[in-house]
């Protein structure tokens, strides 16, 4: 006969009664660790943007944005249509006005031939008018032009400008550049003429 031992089964430790408030103790401390980590890199990073960084996001953004006047432009390459660069540091000593446009923003065929007269008009005082476009198709603008010429230079932006201007909220959107180089102010959609003008006027 075949005989069948029998164990007592060994009865489980228990958990001391502090045990569990512990373990969720470490863990809250180390989740609070964490999102102070994470929210000290987001500070360092922000630290480190460019210097310009801040004006730059603004500064085609809200009109009442009262950190655009006096902040320095920064200096851009752009083409024409031809291909001839422009510089804009090589225009420092002049007054510009930068004029964000496209071939079917129909307020910015409005102020086009305002702005020809303007060029005309300040061109001996030292006014220089760069028509920036913002279409996708060079054609577009090549075509626009042949059918409407204009007295002032016209660049390509090609996204060029988004990483230092940011993006146009509207088209069109203006800004107007004293002669040190630095922004003196900014006009967004159709204004008057009139208005345009004695912006130009201020700064010359």
């Amino acid at each position: 006969m075949t005989e069948t031992s029998s164990s007592t089964p060994t009865p489980a430790t228990p958990t001391p009664a502090g045990g569990k408030a512990g373990n969720w103790i470490i863990i809250g401390v180390v989740l609070i660790a964490g999102l102070i980590y994470i929210a000290k890199n987001r500070r360092d990073a922000a630290n480190q943007r460019p210097a310009n960084q801040n004006a730059v996001g603004e500064i085609l953004l809200p009109a009442d944005n009262p950190r655009l006047a006096g902040i320095p432009a920064p200096d851009f390459t752009l083409k024409q249509l031809d291909g001839t660069p422009i510089h804009l540091a090589d225009l420092k000593g002049k007054v510009v006005v930068l004029d964000f446009w496209a071939s079917w923003c129909g307020p910015c065929k409005i102020e086009m031939p305002w702005w020809s007269d303007l060029q005309n008009k300040y061109r001996a005082q030292g006014l220089v008018i760069l028509g920036v476009s913002e279409d996708d198709s060079d054609n577009d603008v090549k075509n626009y032009l042949q059918a409407n010429p204009v007295s002032y230079q016209v660049v390509l932006d090609h996204s060029t400008l988004t990483n230092t201007y940011g993006s146009p909220e509207g088209l069109p959107t203006t800004l107007f550049i004293k002669r040190d180089g630095t922004f003196a102010a900014r006009v967004l959609g159709l204004e008057d003429r009139n208005e345009l003008e004695n912006h130009i006027k201020k700064i010359l």
